[in-house]
């Protein structure tokens, strides 16, 4: 089959978790850049793509290359693609734009020109218009201008890929699903040993870590991709995607995954959460405890915590947290492995635990440090 080309965006620091994602889904050559990783891929391995990959993004397509020195140039190359071909009159659409450019200094204008361009080629063969959607379209393009150059990438998955169709429930602050496998990988959790969040929050980490262990899909609980609006979409090969990934799954594996919180609260929305993926009942437990009570349930096994940053709370309070937290650990799981995520450099300083490997990531808009700990 054709392989065409697609960039896999994905968060700062995740780069080669997800280069080794595509390796694992048979594609080993890629180019890794800032955030995001060019690849090629059949229109199949495309669909697995966006079914399997935990730590990307989302998957866009490179449709459209070309220079314009005006408005009106960028309208004439937009108009004269065949859009007719790639989405239907009864499909909604958006545009997203990035430009940095001397000569398009209006980027909202710009989008806007872009937008009237596709519009008009719709209008002029068929009298008719597809609609605008700005909140949830049908199709999601993007617009990427750099000086002249202009390029107009289609998006694949439609939702970003961290909406994985489970987490209906969240506190105020929840951990991105994407950077909550990110740090699973990062963790080097070998999935034979458990696997403890005893800050849990809602759940995600646990429950990410579920999905892993057994095999199933990112996307599994997912209800809709955008290539499924496409004109060339293929219902037999997205069910021959589907249908590979359930042979894999293996919900009888053995090992436990516990989450934890002291807030009752949050325990109540990790369950409901569980209650959206009934495969993982019998991995997955979550309870109310303090992350100072926690014990042991194995001689090996890995934790992986996002504690408070200290926002909400003064430095020396959230040092104290750190540091207790990092004495318990240390007195009663001998052989385990520690991986924090933090922005509070200063209170990670608390943790009196062998430091093993530092990683720099985002929380969102926040610069954050992961870093692991040998028992």
């Amino acid at each position: 089959m054709e392989r065409e080309k697609y960039i896999a965006k994905t968060l700062k620091g995740l780069e080669q978790i997800v280069k080794q994602e595509l390796a694992d889904l048979g594609i080993p050559k890629c180019r890794v850049t800032n955030r995001a990783i060019e690849f090629h891929a059949t229109k199949e391995q495309m669909y697995a793509c966006n079914y399997h990959l935990r730590s990307a993004i989302s998957i866009l397509k490179p449709m459209f290359s070309f220079k314009a020195k005006n408005e009106n140039e960028l309208y004439d190359r937009v108009k004269e693609i065949e859009w007719e071909k790639i989405f239907g009159i009864d499909k909604t659409f958006a545009i997203s734009h990035s430009v940095n450019s001397d000569i398009f200094t209006h980027s909202q204008y710009i989008s806007l020109k872009t937008k009237d361009a596709i519009v008009d080629r719709f209008r002029d063969k068929y009298n008719d218009r597809p609609s605008i959607d700005t909140k949830s379209p049908d199709i999601k393009l993007n617009l990427f201008i750099r000086g002249e150059k202009c390029q107009i990438l289609l998006d694949t998955s439609g939702d970003p890929l961290f909406k994985r169709g489970y987490r209906k429930e969240t506190n105020d602050a929840p951990l991105n699903e994407v950077l909550a496998a990110g740090l699973l990988s990062l963790s080097g959790w070998d999935k034979n040993t458990p696997l403890m969040d005893p800050m849990c929050g809602s759940g995600t980490i646990a429950i990410e870590a579920g999905m892993m262990l057994c095999n199933i899909p990112a996307g599994y609980y997912r209800t809709s991709f955008g290539f499924f609006n496409w004109e060339d979409f293929d219902i037999a090969i997205w069910k021959k995607v589907i249908n590979d990934a359930k042979e894999k799954i293996d919900t009888d594996k053995g090992i436990d995954i516990l989450g934890s919180d002291l807030a009752m609260r949050s325990v109540r929305m990790a369950q409901s959460n569980l209650r959206n993926t009934p495969e993982l009942n019998r991995v997955i437990r979550f309870k109310v405890e303090d992350a100072q009570d926690v014990s042991a349930i194995a001689e090996k096994g890995t934790i992986v915590i996002n504690p408070p940053y200290g926002e909400r709370i003064y430095q020396n309070e959230v040092d104290v947290l750190y540091q207790r937290f990092g004495e318990h650990i240390k007195e009663n799981f001998e052989g385990w492995k520690l991986g924090v995520l933090s922005s509070n450099k200063e209170a990670m300083k608390q943790i009196s635990l062998t430091k093993t490997e530092e990683f720099d990531l985002m929380n969102g808009s926040i610069d954050c440090s992961y870093q692991l700990f040998k028992v």
